[in-house]
Order: structure tokens, then C-alpha cells, then sequence
């Protein structure tokens, strides 16, 4: 009996272990209609010392998770339908592996929101697009990132607003794409 409840509990804490390794949290507008995306993966891709970050309304799964941190891409749609989600592409140390406010010059930002469907994509310039408030971390396999990026601006004459946060663990794997960083 006590092997059985053993052999429960491990799996059980691993999937919790895993899914408490990343915080994220983007909320704001698209098109003037508030969203919240509590779920997220991120992709490193160090030979840029570039990351991806994908914030998901809906829950990851570890296939798609695996696929993002492989790629630095998901699909907008899932099973046909829209997904409300952000990826978020950028040099956290402007091209150096240590993180650095100052360093994020630019960010490439893609929103997608199942209702009502809006799908944009910016490259954005600091400070008029986004501000960084705070980034802490290394850009490299198995490290730590965190931090805040907020930001607005109007499209088609309609809001978009955003306040991202975020902790995560960077993959130990290298994705095979992401942000050129002028290295």
C-alpha cells in the first residue's frame, strides 16, 4: 500500500514542481476589450542571447510547451480555434548575457485574442512604446528571468494596453530560433 500512495505522490509532486516554476501574468487591453493570460513558457535562444516568452489565456501543455522551447513559435489557433494569447521577443541584455533595464531597446510583441479576434504584431521602440520596470536575470540554458514590461499604444484607433510580468525558468535546451540581438 505504501508503494502505491509513493508512487502517486512522486508524479504528483514533479507536475507540481513543474508548473510552479514559471510565474506569469499579462493583463491589459486588445482593441479596447480587457484580456488575462496567467499561463506561460519561455524560449531561449542564446546564440543571440535572445528570449521568448509566451503568455497563454488557456493552460500549456507540456507537448506544447516542449514544442515552444524547441522553436520559439506556437500557432495563434488551437483545435480551429483563436487563442488569447502574447509572445513576447526580445534581448533582455541587449545582446550580453546579464540582464539590463537600459539594455531593451526594442521588443517584438505579437497579441492574439480569441473575442474579439484581434491578431497584431509590432516591433516596438523604448520609451514611446514600453517601459521596462524591472528585469533581473541571466540569459542562458537553466537560468532564472524576471521581470515587468509595460506598454500601450492604439492600432485602427483602438487601445491596446499591457502589463507583463513574469519569473521563469529558461529551458536547459536552446531553441533553434529567436530575436537577433546585434551580436
Amino acid at each position: 500500500m505504501a508503494r502505491r500512495v509513493l508512487a502517486v505522490a512522486v508524479p504528483a509532486l514533479f507536475a507540481a514542481t513543474a508548473c510552479a516554476q514559471n510565474k506569469c501574468t499579462a493583463t491589459g487591453m486588445m482593441a479596447g476589450e480587457s484580456f488575462a493570460a496567467n499561463n506561460c513558457a519561455a524560449a531561449v535562444y542564446p546564440k543571440q542571447n535572445s528570449v521568448t516568452l509566451w503568455f497563454s489565456e488557456t493552460p500549456i501543455t507540456p507537448r506544447e510547451q516542449e514544442a515552444f522551447q524547441a522553436s520559439a513559435y506556437v500557432e495563434s489557433t488551437k483545435a480551429g480555434k483563436d487563442r488569447t494569447m502574447l509572445l513576447l521577443e526580445f534581448c533582455p541584455g541587449g545582446g550580453e548575457v546579464a540582464s539590463s533595464a537600459d539594455a531593451i531597446k526594442t521588443i517584438d510583441l505579437s497579441l492574439n485574442n480569441a473575442k474579439p479576434e484581434v491578431d497584431e504584431q509590432w516591433s516596438l521602440d523604448a520609451p514611446a512604446d514600453f517601459k521596462v520596470e524591472a528585469i533581473t536575470g541571466d540569459v542562458k540554458p537553466g537560468a532564472r528571468l524576471s521581470g515587468r514590461i509595460t506598454g500601450a499604444r492604439k492600432s485602427a484607433g483602438k487601445p491596446f494596453a499591457w502589463d507583463l510580468v513574469f519569473d521563469v525558468a529558461l529551458p536547459a535546451k536552446a531553441a533553434g530560433a529567436g530575436a537577433s540581438c546585434g551580436k
